[in-house]
Parts: C-alpha cells; sequence; structure tokens
C-alpha cells in the first residue's frame, strides 16, 4: 500500500497527478484533460508542483539525501 504525505500536496493542483504521477492521466478517463480548467497542466509542464516538490512518473519524488 502506498502512504502519501499529503503536506507536500498542493490543495489547488490535480492530487492524481500528485500522488500518483504523470502517467495518472493516461491511465483513466478524465473529463477535464486538455481543458484550460485542468489542475494539473502545470504540473505536466514543469514536473513540480506549487509547493515546489517534484513529481516523477510514480508521484511525489521524496529527495531523502535531505
Amino acid at each position: 500500500m502506498k502512504t502519501v504525505n499529503t503536506s507536500l500536496l498542493s490543495n489547488d493542483e490535480c492530487w492524481g497527478i500528485q500522488i500518483n504521477g504523470l502517467n495518472h492521466c493516461k491511465a483513466i478517463s478524465c473529463s477535464w484533460q486538455g481543458l484550460t480548467a485542468c489542475e494539473g497542466k502545470n504540473i505536466i509542464k514543469t514536473g513540480i508542483n506549487s509547493k515546489g516538490y517534484k513529481v516523477g512518473k510514480n508521484g511525489i519524488v521524496i529527495d531523502s539525501s535531505k
């Protein structure tokens, strides 16, 4: 089971992408995909959520070197 530290998630962006990763949109049928209302478009473009955490193919990437 995947454990998610919700304090790392941006509340104003798509939680599905932040939790499940960049492939999340490809794995589901999302009616917001491709629309300006999509709350994950900036994460898809930059790979980073608005809190500054990197979002990889499997979700937020925790840097254990810190």
